[in-house]
Order: C-alpha cells, then sequence, then structure tokens
C-alpha cells in the first residue's frame, strides 16, 4: 500500500508540474531570503550577505534536481526534456542530421528487408494446426535417400507406428477440366482421405472426404481449391452437391478449400504449392505392387514426440519390412523422419543465414560512419559540456543526455528505413528462387517493425556510446584554457579505430560478394548438355477416357508431332515425359544393373527414367556419344531398346563401350525388363546445375505411355508466334485438350540458376554499400584530420615542408588505419568464409586471386578517399592560417 500511495503521489506530481515548480521557486525564494536577512543583520553588505547567502545554501539547480527526483515521475520527465532538446540540437545541424539518418536509413533498412524474409521463411510457423508437429517420412533406397513410398509402404508405417497420430499421402498429378467454359487444365492432388485434415482446421465450404470414399468402387468426389472456385465457378456457394467433369469424367464437389491454402512441401518433392483439385486416391493403396513407390508421406506426431523417437521407430519399422517382404529387402528400404519446416527451407538457410549476417555487418559499418560523424560534430559541443560540467551537471546525466540525441537520430533513420526496407523486399522477391516461392506470401509484418524498432534503438546506443564517453570525459581546467581545441587530438584514435572496424567488416563483405558472384559466373559457363536456345515447351495431358487404351495416346502424339514438324520454321518437334528442371510432375527413377551382374551389384544405382519419341534429342541439341537416335521403324515395332546416357553407360559398363549391351531396367509398367541400348547421350542436366543428381535411361513411349507429356520444338521463328498454330494444331486433334504451362526452354534453365543467382546480387549489393560507407568513413577521417591540423601543416610549410612531404605524412596517417582495417579483415575472412563453402560453386573459400582483388580494391578506395584531403593539405597557404590563428 505505501509502494501504491507513493506512486499515485509521484503520478499526480508528473501532472502538476508547473504548480509545484512554481511552489519550490517560493520556497527556495524564501530561504534564500531568510539567510540574506541573517547575513546581513552580522553586518555584511547586501552584496556579501547575498553572495554568503547563495555558498551556505549550496548550488540551486542542484538543489532543484534532488527535490525534482523525490516527486513527479523523473525518469520520464529527463527523457521528454532530454528528447526537446535533442530535437532542437539535431534541427540546429541539419546537414548533419540529413547525412546520418540516410546512412542509417540503408543499414537498417537492409537489415529490414532481410529480417522480413527470415522471419517468414525461417521462424514463422506454417500456416498448419500443430505445424512444429508435422514431419515428412522419405524412403530410403541404396544411395537414393529421398524417394517417395508406395501403397504397400504406406499402409503399414500407418498400421505399426505408435508415435504418429496420423500419416497420410499424396500424388500430384494433372487434368482437364471440361464442361462449362474453356477447357482448363488443372493441378490435380490425389490424396489419403486424411491428408487435407492434417493441413487444415476444416474447409471453407463442405467436408472433407470420408475413408469410404478411397479406393476402388468408392464414390467419386471431388474437392476444390479456393481459386479455382472463383475463378472457374464465380464462387457460387450452391456449388457442394453439384457434378463437375473432369478428365472426360463425372465427380461430384464435396468441398471448398480456405482461402489462401497451399501445400507447402520441399523442392524436388513434385508437389507443388497450389492445386487445384483433390481427389482421394482411386485404388486400394494396400494392394499396389510393394516396389511402385510414388506417394510423398506426411505425418503429425503425438504431442510431446521429438522427431529423433520418430526416426528410432521408424528404423525399427524398415527393419521389420525388410525382413518380411523381398520387395523391401532387396533395395535395402530404409526411412527417414524429418520436420516438415526444416525440410521445405534447408536449401534456403544457408544463403539467408549468411545474407542476414552480411546485412549485420552493413548496418555495424553504419554505425560506424555516424559515430564518426558525432566524433566529428564533438569539438563543437566540447564549450557546451565543458560549461554544463563547471555548472554541475553529472556526468551521467550528460550521457544520457547525448545518448538519448543518438537513439532519437537513429529512430528518424528507422522511420526512414521502414520506406527503403520496404522497396528492397519488393525488388528482393523479384529474384527470390523458386523455394521461396513455395511459402507463399513475404511482407513487412509486425514482427518486422518490431525488428526495426529494437534495431534502431540499439544502434543508436550502439554508434552514441562512445562519443558520448569521450565527450563527458572533461578536464575543467584544461578544457576552459583551452576553450575545448584539444577534443581534435584527444578523440583521433578512437576515430582511427572506427575506421579500422569498417573497413575490417566491409572487405569480410566484399570477398563474400566477390565468391558469390565467381560462383553464379561459374553457373553460367555450366554447359547443361543442351541448347535451350530458340526451343518452346509445352504440356499436354491425355488422362480422359478417350486415352484409356495405350494405343490411342501414341496414335495421338505422332499425329501431333508430324503435324507440328509441317509448320514454317519449325527444325524438329520432340515428345517428352520429363523436361529438364521442370517439378511440376512427380519424377520416374529406378534402378538398374547390365545384365548378368552379381545379385550384390543389383538395387544399387538409379537412374532417371524417361519416355519419348523421335526428335527429342534434335530439338534440344543433345549429343550423341556413341550409337544411333530412336526412329519411327523402332516406334512402329514398339522395341526393346534404350538410349542411356554417359553416366549410366560408365557406371554400368566402365571404359566399354555401351552400345549393343543389355540393361535390367524397370520399364513404363513399373515391371523389370531386359533391353538393348542403341546409343548414348552425353549427360543432360535435369535436377541441378551444380549436381548430376542421377544418370539417364531414355525409354520409346510405346513401352513408357504416360498420360503427361512435354513437347519441344526447335524453330527459326519467334517462340510466341508459333502459339496460335500450336493451340490450332491441338484442336484438331481434340478440341477438349487444353495446351497449358507454355514457355521457353530458357526459362527452366533460368530457374535452375535462380537460387545462386538471389544469393550473388544481394551480396554483390551488401558489398557495394559497404564500400560507399567505408569509402565516405575514411574519407571523412583524413578530411576532418587535415582540417583539424591546418596550422600545423601551415606551419610545417612555412619553415621548409616540401608538398610532396605534407602529401605523403596525410597520406601515410589515412593509411594506417585502413591497412590495419585490411589485416584485420583478412583474419575475420578467414574465420567466416569457410562457412560459405556450402553455397559456393567452382571456386574454393580461399581462392588466392578473389582475396588480393578484394584487398587490392578495398585499398584502392581508401587510396582514393585520402587523397583528396591529402590535396588540400598541399594546397595550405600558411600566411592565412598563421595569420588567422
Amino acid at each position: 500500500m505505501v509502494r501504491l500511495r507513493v506512486f499515485i503521489s509521484r503520478l499526480l506530481g508528473f501532472f502538476r508540474k508547473r504548480r509545484l515548480e512554481e511552489h519550490l521557486d517560493a520556497e527556495l525564494r524564501a530561504h534564500l531570503q531568510s539567510l540574506t536577512e541573517e547575513n546581513l543583520r552580522r553586518g555584511m553588505t547586501p552584496e556579501e550577505a547575498r553572495y554568503a547567502a547563495r555558498r551556505e545554501f549550496g548550488g540551486l539547480e542542484q538543489t532543484k534536481e534532488s527535490y525534482r527526483e523525490q516527486r513527479g515521475l523523473p525518469l520520464v520527465e529527463t527523457l521528454l526534456q532530454d528528447g526537446r532538446y535533442g530535437m532542437r540540437v539535431l534541427g540546429k545541424t541539419p546537414g548533419f542530421t540529413a547525412v546520418a539518418i540516410l546512412t542509417l536509413a540503408i543499414g537498417i533498412g537492409a537489415n529490414t528487408a532481410i529480417f522480413s524474409v527470415v522471419h517468414s521463411v525461417l521462424l514463422q510457423p506454417f500456416p498448419y494446426p500443430h505445424a512444429d508437429r508435422l514431419a515428412l517420412v522419405w524412403s530410403i533406397y541404396g544411395h537414393e535417400g529421398r524417394a517417395p513410398a508406395s501403397g504397400p509402404e504406406l499402409t503399414s508405417l500407418r498400421e505399426r507406428s505408435r508415435l504418429f497420430e496420423e500419416l497420410g499421402g499424396i500424388w500430384a498429378q494433372s487434368g482437364a477440366l471440361t464442361g462449362e467454359g474453356e477447357p482448363e487444365q488443372v493441378g490435380l492432388g490425389l490424396v489419403t482421405a486424411n491428408f487435407l485434415p492434417l493441413l487444415s482446421s476444416k474447409p471453407q465450404l463442405g467436408r472433407f472426404f470420408l475413408p469410404g470414399e478411397q479406393g476402388s468402387g468408392a464414390a467419386r468426389v471431388l474437392i476444390l481449391s479456393d481459386g479455382l472456385w472463383r475463378r472457374r465457378f464465380g464462387a457460387d456457394p450452391h456449388l457442394i452437391g453439384r457434378s463437375v467433369r473432369l478428365n472426360a469424367e463425372s465427380f461430384t464437389v464435396v468441398g471448398v478449400m480456405p482461402r489462401g491454402f497451399r501445400i507447402i512441401f520441399p523442392e524436388g518433392s513434385s508437389v507443388p504449392p497450389d492445386m487445384d483439385v483433390y481427389l482421394p486416391f482411386p485404388t486400394n493403396l494396400a494392394s499396389d505392387p510393394r516396389d511402385q513407390a510414388y506417394i510423398r508421406v506426411l505425418g503429425r506426431l503425438r504431442k510431446g514426440v521429438t522427431i529423433e523417437q520418430a526416426q528410432a521407430e521408424a528404423e525399427e519399422i524398415a527393419a521389420q519390412l525388410r525382413s518380411e517382404f523381398t520387395d523391401f529387402s532387396e533395395p535395402g528400404l530404409g526411412l527417414r523422419v524429418v520436420p516438415l519446416q526444416g525440410d521445405v527451407v534447408r536449401k534456403l538457410r544457408p544463403a539467408l543465414l549468411a545474407l542476414f549476417a552480411g546485412v549485420g555487418f552493413v548496418l555495424l559499418i553504419a554505425c560506424v560512419n555516424v559515430a564518426n560523424l558525432l566524433l566529428s560534430r564533438a569539438s563543437h559541443r566540447q564549450r557546451e559540456i565543458t560549461l554544463r560540467t563547471a555548472m554541475g551537471a553529472p556526468r551521467g546525466r550528460l550521457i544520457r543526455q547525448l545518448l538519448t540525441e543518438s537513439v532519437l537520430l537513429s529512430c528518424m533513420g528507422g522511420a526512414a528505413a521502414v520506406l527503403v526496407g520496404w522497396y528492397a523486399l519488393e525488388g528482393l522477391l523479384t529474384l527470390r528462387p523458386q523455394e521461396m516461392e513455395r511459402l507463399g506470401t513475404i511482407g513487412l509484418d509486425p514482427a518486422a517493425f518490431g525488428f526495426t524498432s529494437a534495431v534502431s534503438v540499439i544502434a543508436g546506443i550502439l554508434f552514441g556510446l562512445a562519443p558520448a564517453l569521450g565527450l563527458t570525459r572533461v578536464n575543467l581546467v584544461e578544457s576552459l584554457k583551452q576553450g575545448g581545441r584539444s577534443i581534435a587530438t584527444s578523440q583521433q584514435h578512437s576515430r582511427n579505430l572506427l575506421v579500422v572496424s569498417e573497413v575490417a567488416l566491409g572487405f569480410v563483405l566484399l570477398l563474400g560478394a566477390g565468391l558469390m558472384i565467381q560462383t553464379f559466373v561459374g553457373l553460367l559457363r555450366v554447359d547443361p548438355g543442351f541448347a535451350p536456345h530458340h526451343v518452346l515447351t509445352f504440356h499436354l495431358s491425355v488422362a480422359s477416357v478417350k486415352y484409356r487404351t495405350p494405343e490411342s495416346a501414341i496414335h495421338f502424339f505422332r499425329e501431333l508431332r508430324k503435324n507440328l514438324a509441317a509448320l514454317p520454321g519449325v527444325e524438329s518437334v520432340g515428345v517428352i515425359s520429363h523436361l529438364p528442371f521442370d517439378d511440376s510432375l512427380p519424377n520416374w527413377y529406378g534402378s538398374y544393373w547390365p545384365e548378368g551382374a552379381p545379385k550384390q551389384e543389383q538395387n544399387t544405382i538409379m537412374a532417371d527414367h524417361r519416355s519419348v519419341l523421335p526428335g527429342y534429342f534434335e530439338s534440344v541439341g543433345a549429343t550423341f556419344l556413341a550409337g544411333r537416335n530412336f526412329d519411327e521403324f523402332d516406334v512402329a515395332e514398339n522395341r526393346g531398346i534404350v538410349i542411356i546416357d554417359d553416366s549410366v553407360a560408365e557406371k554400368a559398363w566402365p571404359k566399354t563401350n555401351a552400345v549393343g549391351k543389355k540393361l535390367n531396367i524397370e520399364n513404363g509398367n513399373f515391371v523389370r525388363d531386359t533391353v538393348e541400348v542403341v546409343g548414348v547421350v552425353k549427360h543432360l542436366q535435369s535436377h541441378t546445375l551444380t549436381d548430376q543428381v542421377r544418370g539417364q535411361v531414355y525409354l520409346l513411349y510405346p513401352r513408357a505411355v504416360r498420360q503427361h507429356m512435354a513437347l519441344t520444338i526447335k524453330s527459326t521463328a519467334a517462340p510466341e508466334t508459333l502459339l496460335p498454330f500450336i493451340r490450332r494444331e491441338v484442336t484438331q486433334l481434340d478440341k477438349d485438350l487444353p495446351v497449358y504451362n507454355v514457355q521457353p526452354m530458357e526459362a527452366y534453365v533460368e530457374k535452375a540458376r535462380r537460387e545462386t543467382r538471389f544469393t550473388a546480387m544481394l551480396a554483390g549489393v551488401l558489398a557495394t554499400i559497404a564500400l560507399v560507407l567505408a569509402g565516405t568513413g575514411i574519407y571523412g577521417v583524413a578530411w576532418y584530420s587535415v582540417l583539424q591540423r591546418t596550422k600545423e601543416i601551415g606551419v610545417r610549410i612555412a619553415l621548409g615542408a616540401r608538398p610532396r612531404d605534407i602529401f605523403g605524412m596525410v597520406m601515410r596517417q589515412g593509411m594506417l588505419p585502413v591497412v590495419s582495417g585490411l589485416f584485420l579483415g583478412l583474419i575475420l575472412s578467414w574465420s567466416l568464409t569457410p562457412l560459405l563453402a556450402g553455397l559456393l560453386f567452382r571456386v574454393h573459400p580461399t581462392d588466392p586471386m578473389t582475396w588480393l582483388a578484394s584487398g587490392a580494391f578495398l585499398g584502392g578506395l581508401g587510396c582514393l578517399a585520402c587523397y583528396l584531403p591529402a590535396r588540400r593539405a598541399v594546397r595550405v597557404d600558411p600566411l592565412v592560417t598563421i595569420h588567422y590563428e
């Protein structure tokens, strides 16, 4: 109660300051008057009596401050007072204030933009119920550690697991939506009945799938995405229960997913984020072939279960399956449990953390520059601080005042940084790689504003502390004698140390940017194995009942290829199941071995399987190393032949001609088959430009009929001029078949470069900012040093010093902290650059040329920054200088 009464009393005092100040002044005047009258009675003159009364009473201002601390809210009052005074001081030097705010806006704004990405990608949980308990279960076959599961495998997991609440699966496909309006190709998600409830609490309309709606013989039902519901059906609230035509079959709509719902799966999972339609699996998964793996498995752990515990259980289940079923024992099935969010961002995390550290360095350099500006201004405020100290102001009070000014300055820079950060984020998102696009919207949210505010306050304290401590360390006698001129010498050492630090940080950023730029240049020089120029691609899906027989699908694509090849300007037309760098459909790969291989060498190496028609290799400019291409006779006869790449050839028959050899592979019906190798092509990069993930086996389309195929057209005509003719030819063969995903082959290659381009460009921007700030910092210190030593330089010239001696002196003194900073930067970089090893390609973190170039560039920048002040120094007129002094 006592504390409450004291608080209420202080609160009332805070709002009655004027009345209390008047009472205080009146009381102090009464005390002084009483003491003065007493001194007069002792025989003093009026003037002596007043002085004696003041000496006896003590300092009036100190007494007032002591009294003020006993009432009101002194901390709030002093902060408000310091804030008002700080605003007046900053308003008197608009040039200084503008430069400092701009510097801080750049440093803090860059941090705001990168933090927004880091928070959205790495820190913010996915928008799913109990997102922290969602985990992916990958299958392991030999060297393949991220394989999908088969239906029986998923069924066994669900039956035997005790640590997962639910385990569901999805398989991404594509289909044609017909009926009302133009045919539209839509993304299909074939799911288990319990999959969607793992990722959403409830649908926007209708319901989720029922367990009885999955499997053969079940009712044909589907759930729409919000986007398709609005775009195709005008957001009709009465759509539930109605029928729609998908792949020429009738399905009943039972639900609509919530607005903004996305499936966020990792890159390489072949599960795109934006699905249009969800269907239950039409077959009984438990009866599928055990070695037919195509399902991506997602589960929710029980409360309190860790990933490590789930992994231990998964290993036990894998061991049971290997012991019970030959289909799981021969390839050596393993299971790996990983958190969903961690797996999605696994590739982005190193680059984002490196960039976040980079913008942190940029902010430190910005703080150093502002600290140098404050030190430059310190000499102009030395007399003010001296007088305030002489009048009794305690050092702590002065430091608080100066720090308040710094924080005010930093907060104004933070306010400007929000605008800088917004524009920087907009530019950054235009470069974002595909993995980041999967995560949906990234923007300035409340967390970003809170981060900006916190960084602004911390930065203000950081760059204001050293000048405040130095400025308030006052020797009253010397300062009053010299009028504050000693500040230049006393703080030059601090300014040089700040230059050392920003040069060191700038070197680290410049070196990192150099390594990333070399990585990107190396990526541009990678030969993907094909020529993407002047090649247009598009997709078609023959998933409707019209193409239930393989012969109908084969006839359609053969006729379409022949008609397209007859178009003017078309040089060649190809048909393939999977385009390079295209992750829109599930990948198809399986194990292979040469005929007669020992048992222990079988099921150990996998290759990507591709279904093609003649003309594909010519259309993409692939290089044949041996043998021949497919021809129309091979298609008509449906011959058991394949074309392999050099990677498969080397592993199957090292240093031997593979043409004519027999290869055991998984054919188009997922059955083991022995085929003859008729050709060897150079490996085509299909997943990344930096790694050769798997070799490739190309099968004839009649032996590996697929519903979803891509066509490649090499033409001398502009790609955009071909599209009307392509649509015409497709419509003539099937008016209900939509042409979709039309884009040049170069777009796929550019997509493969986006992640490295993203990191390299941002690193280059940060390094450029750091160089500008470091250069201005070096220039400012050298220039200010010349200004402070103008009299000394004038005397030296008057005594006979030659211009080159003066020039050399200024250059030596200016370059000393630069050289020291470079040396410190070398030490820091030696410790930090190995952390970038995972982001580099064809360049080593200790690449000597990059290190030398970075040091030479930054050293040259330092020389240029010192050169201009040195030129000014040699032009000093000694007569004018000495006369002025």
